[in-house]
């Protein structure tokens, strides 16, 4: 698969996670104290001390996927693109909100004891690299099967005529005077 296409692949799927995720958060009102447990959670994590290598890495990984003489370019352009929009200080209210949503204020408390314990620390600082390396087990799964997945694909869509079709979420439309709405048949 070339360089064009991974590309293509890997937006594709930020948007599709993206996009579901956004159709399962719960909107629910967050008290000041369960935002700041939340972000006392993922400090104690050191998660604000750790996004930039966990970014890092993550471009790492996808450069090698990249060929030799196109890595360089690529890994400057991804490094632009994700200080610019994807940094703790732009993305940590929203990750607290996340955190918040999904604990309680009571829990996050307790999860914070955790990670400020001695074990907790140690599992802090040990994730990133646990991740890296499952990620890496996961890469080299499909790499030694890419060639079934690639006839997969080409078998799924030689057998359509029409594209796919990437359907958009649809939120409630707020209604409009049918005076004023235009149909066509």
């Amino acid at each position: 698969m070339n360089l064009k296409l991974k590309l293509i692949a890997f937006a594709g799927v930020i948007l599709f996670f993206s996009s579901s995720l956004k159709a399962q958060t719960t909107e629910q009102t967050l008290t000041p104290t369960h935002l700041a447990a939340a972000q006392q959670m993922l400090l104690a994590l050191g998660i604000d001390k750790q996004f930039g290598t966990i970014v890092t890495n993550q471009i790492d990984a996808l450069a090698n996927q990249a060929p030799e003489d196109k890595r360089a370019g690529f890994k400057k352009v991804m490094k632009t693109f994700m200080d610019k929009y994807f940094t703790w200080d732009l993305l940590k209210d929203k990750m607290m909100a996340i955190y918040a949503n999904e604990f309680t204020e009571d829990e996050l408390k307790q999860i914070t004891t955790f990670y400020n314990s001695p074990v907790g620390q140690k599992v802090g600082q040990k994730l990133p690299s646990l991740m890296q390396k499952g990620m890496m087990v996961g890469q080299e799964a499909v790499e030694a099967h890419k060639e079934e997945l690639q006839q997969m694909i080409q078998e799924e869509f030689a057998q359509k005529t029409d594209p796919p079709v990437v359907k958009e979420q649809v939120l409630p439309a707020t209604k409009k005077p049918a005076s004023k709405s235009l149909s066509k048949h």
